[in-house]
């Protein structure tokens, strides 16, 4: 009887075709989903009976990271861990702090091409890492740009817009994303999958939605910051990319508010150098919130609704230290 495998990945388009990689060497394998990298010690805390967990494009963030720690090492006394990930990870945190059997970590490259560098599906079906790395800008890698070339850009950006806007809509149903991951990993284009195309339009309809939110709504609060609040569907990091567009700065954030607390995403301008990354964990730390474990130009993070006004005021301080020393 074959051992049984699950899939931590996260909901986004990367973390959907490293997933579908994965399936492919364990087609039999569960895939589950997290919202976000809060989610992870939660869930390794309660893992199903699996043989081996594979967890995919889940990063790291500060204010969890003995708490991850101590959650690898109870995990890893009952299952064989294959960690992949391209998100920065905090200071201390190695191969050797979080015992993995297999530890996978490299950034500037999305994670469907470490999953495809780990798992090796065959030629016929590396496509499916093209599409993970277009949806998380990051087809700039020379063997990425191959394929973009081999397969033609109008094709390939039309089969990934196609994805994003059904797994965008299909945030909270992850049956329906399940079912994408299954059709990918059998080889179908995303424009190839039942249902998909109906997920894509109403993916569409919702960003045209948020498009008008944003421009209605969006605020400059600096010189270099412009913020959007309450945004539609929860889709914090599409209204902080709109905001950076629409306002014309440097940097954008989108955020709602979730519970006690304010969720957040921050987007840089491309021609901007600030490390968000670092900017979110300064800041977070300080008011009993959390953050980073992101990217440079993509982060995200979470602070107590009453903080929110204290997060953006201490934001604004730092970022203009690093202006004036540069």
């Amino acid at each position: 009887m074959a051992r049984e495998v699950g899939i931590l990945t996260h909901r986004d388009t990367d973390g959907v075709c490293a997933a579908a990689i994965a399936k492919i060497r364990y087609p039999a394998a569960y895939v589950d989903f997290c919202e976000n990298v809060d989610e992870l010690a939660s869930r390794l805390h309660a893992l199903p009976a699996w043989d081996t967990v594979i967890i995919s494009d889940l990063g790291i963030n500060v204010a969890q990271k003995i708490e991850l720690e101590n959650a690898f090492k109870e995990a890893s006394k009952f299952h064989k861990i294959i960690y992949i990930d391209h998100h920065l990870l905090p200071s201390g945190i190695t191969r050797r702090t979080l015992p993995c059997h297999a530890f996978v970590h490299r950034t500037n490259v999305s994670c469907s091409e470490l999953a495809m560098d780990f798992f090796k599906p065959p030629v016929s079906l590396q496509y499916i890492a093209l599409l993970g790395a277009i949806g998380d800008y990051q087809e700039h890698t020379r063997r990425m740009r191959r394929m973009i070339v081999k397969y033609g850009w109008r094709l390939i950006y039309m089969e990934e817009f196609l994805l994003e806007q059904a797994i965008e809509a299909s945030r909270k149903d992850h049956s329906f994303k399940r079912k994408i991951t299954q059709g990918l990993a059998k080889g179908l284009w995303p424009s190839e999958i039942p249902g998909l195309m109906g997920r894509a339009r109403s993916g569409a309809e919702r960003e045209r939605i948020m498009e008008k939110h944003v421009r209605k709504n969006v605020r400059r609060i600096s010189r270099n910051m412009a913020l959007v609040t309450d945004v539609p569907f929860a889709a914090t990091g599409l209204a902080a990319s709109y905001a950076v567009k629409v306002a014309n700065a440097e940097i954008g954030i989108g955020a709602c508010r979730k519970g006690n607390y304010t969720r957040f995403s921050m987007r840089r301008d491309e021609k901007s150098d600030l490390n968000l990354n670092e900017l979110v964990i300064k800041t977070t730390l300080k008011i009993s919130g959390s953050g980073g474990g992101g990217h440079d130009a993509a982060v995200g993070g979470r602070v107590p609704i009453r903080k929110f006004n204290t997060f953006l005021k201490q934001l604004k301080r730092e970022i203009s230290k690093l202006v004036s020393e540069a």
